[in-house]
């Protein structure tokens, strides 16, 4: 018993001495050495925890053992602090709120965030490291004001349309400029028909984890940079690099999901189509449909045609490097499918990335990404190939299979179920980007930078319909490859002189791109299990095209920065381009922005709510060349449609136009920010106004001509808005942040002036149609939807009614 006794004694007595603790006490504050009221106190790896009160004292129980207090105050950065043997401390908080001395990557270089003049939306991958994205556009979703990314489709690979401040073009491309560690992305569709011919998205090779940072540059200041390509906007992707002075770090990545269709219409049963039918028919005077035959039979089109589509990823890296030398190595792989049949795509990229400091003068890197992607096709939405919209078209007694299982042909309307499982629509892509460079440093401030860059993208695609659709079964096959190199050379200067500093940017560079398109077709099969066009017994296609372009380009870019207040940025570009004619192949943008830190000034320098205002403005010019090549040419074409008394022959295919030159987009920008209460808060406001002219249209010419029309520049286009962009750091803590954030935008798009010759509707509306539902209207919007208002179902008659010019029903 006594040994008893003295084990519990003992026992407790380590327990005391194990929760032996002291009082420390201290003081924290702020800026100026001001108190701060309700800053935390935590002892770290313990369970304890005080705040300070009116003068910014506290009093803490450390346990002992415990050597370090964790201090964080609203709007300042969490403080780290020893405390050793000591029994009192004071702890001096510094600002730790949204950053100003960031630094944003802009055209051919990086800028300190607080002195750009430049107007620049920049996501870091800190702001989507968490999100299970499938594409890089998607990362652009909601999160930079003025900025809009819509899916132009659910087929798998489709490219997302993107609009930076609005639609600028009305024929020419709309899309921004990609560029990747410093090389523009070609954007071709290179593809013939698959997926309804939706254009192929031209980031769909770059996996997202990969990403570093992305800038999307917007004002002129920042877009004139890039001269030509510049007016529908750029976005700048940085990928990771490595980590200087860090051991190797390997993490892996992996995630799942699922996608179902939210917003299924409801289709009748036969025996509810049946009924209505026959109802609507009596009501209308006409006999009634036997269906005695069907009236058993039924079969659920829209769901054969869908299930749960499952998405995953497995991305593995290892970053590190030392003192001299940094790397990256990244391999992913991702599987799609999508919630309707046969919308699949898989995609294996590897990303290096690599630089090595030789010594003070010498720095040389490369980045180099590879992708396969493969690709199982559908039709895109809308089009009876597209298996949802074939299912709702199927009537719902119409039966996929025969009485022995096999797949039958349901008419027009295709057996969808057939289409995907016998025949073939296959898409492979394979696509090498990156580039080497070299740093030299000359003197003191002055940088010298080559760079060879290439994006060497091939795809292929192979299509194969059974005998079932296609008596005899049809193939074609083609091949597309779209091959970049570009050369780039800048000369960057930096020096300062009193209170000045200034900052000079000159280039070079040069680029070409040629694209070639082989392909191949044939009908009549022995057996659908021969599924290639060497077993066609009547070739039907031999085609091939190859055409290419140029790009040289001078650039110069002046910094000067007065009083680390006053801001003044200027450049140039001079481009010239194979796609535009002999006396316009040169042109010339610029942009010249101002910016002004009001918070530096007396005014505003003490200003305890205002942490720092800076006002900027801008205006300049940038261009757009997405258009076909050799568009300007007198050009004559061969082939069959040239064929002469059976004899090869040419034809004139198009007339010239010596004067064919870019679209050309002015753009003003005023913008506002403002970094308050602590630095916790920041407001970016913009207002811009650009105007495009000398629009890239197809211009009518008459019939005497022999040709339907021209490319020719006319016509003109606004785009005018508002920007607001809110964000807050409310925690800053090591182990945890919260941010919020909020962005809006308001656009207005304005078509201001159209061809002299273009057509006018009933109303003295001048217009140029872009499909049959949708025109670019003086006046109006780019796209304006032009349709006939409808009404609905007479529920007396059963008739569709619409309304016409004055609002009255009409059945006409």
């Amino acid at each position: 018993m006594k040994k008893l006794l003295l084990l519990l004694a003992l026992s407790f007595g380590i327990s005391i001495a194990s929760y032996a603790q002291r009082q420390v006490t201290g003081t924290v504050s702020g800026e100026n050495n001001e108190p701060l009221v309700g800053a935390s106190v935590e002892v770290e790896g313990a369970n304890v925890g005080t705040i300070t009160d009116f003068d910014g004292n506290f009093s803490i129980e450390v346990p002992d053992g415990s050597n370090v207090l964790l201090v964080s105050y609203l709007g300042y950065a969490e403080q780290r602090v020893e405390i050793g043997n000591l029994d009192n401390v004071f702890v001096s908080l510094v600002p730790g709120g949204i950053a100003l001395d960031d630094v944003v990557v802009v055209g051919y270089a990086e800028q300190e965030k607080r002195f750009s003049t430049q107007s620049v939306s920049t996501l870091s991958s800190e702001s989507f490291k968490d999100w299970p994205a499938l594409s890089p556009q998607q990362l652009l979703q909601g999160q930079v004001a003025g900025v809009q990314m819509v899916n132009s489709s659910g087929v798998l690979g489709a490219n997302a349309n993107v609009r930076v401040r609005g639609a600028t073009s009305i024929n020419a491309g709309a899309q921004p400029l990609y560029v990747v560690d410093g090389v523009p992305l070609n954007d071709a569709t290179m593809s013939f028909a698959q997926g309804g011919g939706t254009a192929l998205n031209p980031l769909q090779n770059i996996n997202p984890n990969d990403i570093e940072s992305m800038s999307v540059l917007k004002d002129a200041s920042a877009v004139a940079i890039y001269g030509s390509r510049g007016a529908n906007g750029v976005i700048l992707i940085t990928t990771k690099k490595g980590r200087k002075g860090q051991k190797t770090a390997i993490n892996v990545d992996m995630f799942t999901g699922w996608s179902e269709p939210t917003n299924l219409e409801t289709m009748m049963n036969t025996e509810q189509f049946t009924t209505f039918r026959n109802d609507l028919q009596r009501a209308q005077g006409q006999p009634e449909t036997d269906y005695s035959g069907v009236r058993d039979s039924y079969f659920d089109w829209p769901g054969a045609v869908t299930r749960t589509g499952r998405q995953n990823s497995v991305n593995i890296s290892a970053r590190g490097g030392d003192e001299r030398t940094t790397f990256s190595v990244v391999g992913n792989f991702l599987r799609q499918e999508g919630f309707t049949i046969g919308n699949e795509a898989d995609r294996f990229s590897g990303r290096f990335n690599f630089e090595h400091r030789a010594n003070d003068l010498v720095t040389v890197g490369a980045n180099v990404s590879a992708s396969t992607i493969f690709m199982n096709r559908i039709g895109v939405e809308n089009n009876t190939a597209a298996p949802l919209t074939s299912s709702y078209l199927q009537l719902p007694f119409v039966q996929p299979f025969d009485e022995n299982g096999a797949y039958v042909n349901t008419g027009f309307i295709q057996n969808v179920l057939a289409r995907e499982d016998l025949n073939i629509n296959d898409h492979t892509s394979r696509r090498l980007t990156g580039n080497i460079f070299a740093e030299l440093n000359l003197a003191k401030g002055l940088t010298f930078r080559t760079d060879w860059g290439m994006d060497n993208f091939g795809t292929s695609e192979k299509g194969r319909v059974v005998d079932l659709f296609t008596p005899g079964g049809s193939a074609y096959r083609t091949q597309w490859t779209d091959n970049k190199w570009m050369s780039t050379n800048t000369l960057n200067y930096n020096t300062q002189i009193g209170k000045s500093d200034l900052n000079f940017l000159a280039g070079y560079s040069y680029e070409t791109s040629r694209l070639e398109i082989l392909e191949a077709a044939g009908t009549g099969f022995a057996s659908d299990g021969l599924p290639n066009v060497a077993s066609a017994a009547n070739p039907t296609s031999a085609f091939e095209s190859g055409t290419e372009w140029a790009l040289e380009s001078q650039f110069l870019r002046a910094n000067y920065r007065y009083d680390n207040k006053y801001m003044l940025e200027a450049s140039v570009r001079r481009d010239g381009s194979s796609r535009f004619g002999a006396n316009n192949k040169y042109g010339t943008f610029w942009a010249i922005g101002g910016g002004w830190i009001l918070s530096e000034e007396s005014f505003l320098v003490d200003n305890d709510f205002i942490n720092f205002m800076k006002l900027t403005a801008s205006y300049g010019t940038a261009g757009n060349d997405r258009i076909g090549n050799f568009t300007h040419l007198a050009l004559y074409g061969g082939g069959v449609a040239a064929d002469y008394a059976g004899l090869a022959g040419l034809r004139p295919t198009q007339v010239p136009n010596p004067d064919l030159t870019w679209e050309e987009t002015a753009q003003l920008d005023i913008g506002l920010n403002i970094q308050f209460y602590r630095n916790i808060f920041n407001i970016q406001m913009n207002y811009y106004d650009k105007i495009t002219t000398g629009n890239l249209l197809n211009v009518p010419l008459p019939f005497t001509t022999g040709f339907a029309g021209a490319q020719a520049n006319v016509g003109s286009v606004q785009n005018r808005g508002f920007e607001f962009d809110f964000s807050a750091l409310l925690v800053n803590k090591a182990d945890f942040q919260w941010s919020l954030g909020f962005n809006v935008a308001f656009n207005e798009n304005t078509v201001l002036e159209l061809p002299d010759d273009s057509p006018v509707d009933e109303f003295g509306n001048q217009f140029v149609a872009g499909s049959i539902a949708q025109r670019a209207v003086v006046g109006q919007s780019i796209n304006e939807f032009y349709v006939i208002r409808h009404k609905g179902v007479n529920p007396q008659t059963g008739d569709f009614e619409w309304l016409d010019v004055d609002g009255n029903p009409t059945t006409t």
